[in-house]
This record gives structure tokens, sequence and C-alpha cells, in this order.
């Protein structure tokens, strides 16, 4: 049987976790989670996530079509994204992960106020993990459109990347699909700054976070410029 679309990194994902100490039956916190689709998968693999998403439209969907199984370890929840990840002061997790450019959306003061809130949610000897967009990858490689599916969701992702700014616009457009028809849902947009290694983590830095680790991948492949990704390992910094 082929595997669903992204079940490969979501193994990868889980793989790295337990590697790293973080095995199954840990709280993880995926914010913002986006379609959900990794906090399903790591909840599949016996983790407890709580994933938070500013986007009502698709939190609402993933709550509604969550599988009675995984009711016991896997929580959908909104936050405002200026609060996010917007949870009580007690909850922590022995993992946080930040998906998908989780960070350089904002300004800079606001990633790393955003940052900084992480870290209270942190249970002791818990890691941050961070992958982001990796600036070379993109500059080589200009990709206009690209689209996303779970479930009876699809989202259409539009980009356009600069080269000379280091700056990615995306605009997603979510539409609900019944056989061969497709209901428009919502849009939103990002305009990401894709940072290079050395200003990610000078970004984290600057938010109370030691950047013990730097990879290409989940796999923990060097950094290279044909990496899609860089991923960033965190602990909150003494002090």
């Amino acid at each position: 049987m082929a595997p669903r679309p992204g079940e490969a990194e979501v193994e990868e994902i889980a793989r790295f976790l337990r590697d790293s100490g973080v095995g199954s039956g840990a709280r993880l916190l995926d914010a913002p989670c986006g379609l959900g689709r990794r906090a399903r998968g790591l909840a599949e693999h016996g983790f407890r996530v709580t994933a938070v998403d500013p986007n009502e439209v698709a939190i609402a969907a993933l709550r509604k079509r969550l599988a009675r199984r995984l009711a016991d370890r896997l929580e959908y929840r909104t936050a405002v994204l200026a609060r996010l990840p917007d949870l009580p002061a007690a909850e922590r997790f022995d993992a946080i992960l930040c998906l998908d450019h989780a960070i350089s959306r904002d300004p800079p003061g606001e990633d790393v106020a955003f940052l900084r809130r992480l870290r209270g949610h942190l249970a002791p000897g818990g890691l941050l993990a961070v992958d982001l967009l990796h600036r070379d990858f993109f500059a080589a490689r200009p990709r206009p459109f690209a689209y996303h599916v779970i479930g009876d969701i699809e989202q259409h992702e539009f980009r356009r990347f600069d080269a000379v700014t280091g700056v990615l616009q995306l605009t997603w457009k979510f539409y609900h699909r019944s056989g061969e028809d497709l209901r428009f849902r919502g849009t939103s947009s990002a305009r990401l700054r894709l940072a290079s290694p050395h200003e990610a983590t000078a970004l984290l830095e600057s938010a109370g976070w030691n950047v013990g680790a730097l990879h290409g991948g989940w796999g923990r492949e060097p950094v290279t410029p044909d990496r899609r990704k860089i991923l960033l390992v965190a602990r909150p910094a003494r002090g």
C-alpha cells in the first residue's frame, strides 16, 4: 500500500523524537499546526499531541474528522495569532514543534515574542524543534504552485520568491471537495523572510533559546543547498 502524503515525513519526525529521548506517550505541542496532518500522524505513533492554529476553518474541519481512536491523544485548538499558542500557563510539553516556517512570518520582534511564549510551555529536559524553508533551495528552484490534501479539504498554495530580498510570498486558498466539486472555504497569505542558518540561530538565541544542533532534515542530514528545509533543535538557555 502506498503511504499517505506526508506519512514518510511523520515517520522521520517520530524517529527523530524517539532518538532524542522523546518517546511515544510524550506530550507534544504543534504550533501552529496548519492542516494538522503531522499532528494526526504523530498521535497515530502514540504521542499525545496538542495542535494549535489561528485558522478557525481548518481547525473546525479537523475536529469534525477526528477519529475516535485518536480522541484521547490528539486535541485541536484555535488561538489568536498575536497570542499563539495561547495556552494555560501550567501546560507543559516534552517537545514543541514549530513546523513549515512558523517563524519569519512577522516582524522579528513578534517572532521573538512568540518564541519566548513557547519557553514557558516546555517541560524540564524538553526540546524545541523548528524547521524552516531553506533560502538557497528556493533561490535555485522557483515553483509557483503546489497543493496539499487532508481528507476532503484541499489547500492550494501560490508562491512568489524574490531572490534579492529573500522574501517568499505565499497565498493559500482552501476548498472543500465533494466528488468532482470544489467549494471555496477561505483564503490566507503570508510573507516569509527566508533566513540563513546563521540568522535563524540568532533569532532563537535572542528569544532565550540555545541552539544545540542544525540539520538539513529530520534524518540529521547536513545543511546543503539541495535541502528544502533546515532544522534547528534548541533548549532554553540558562539564566
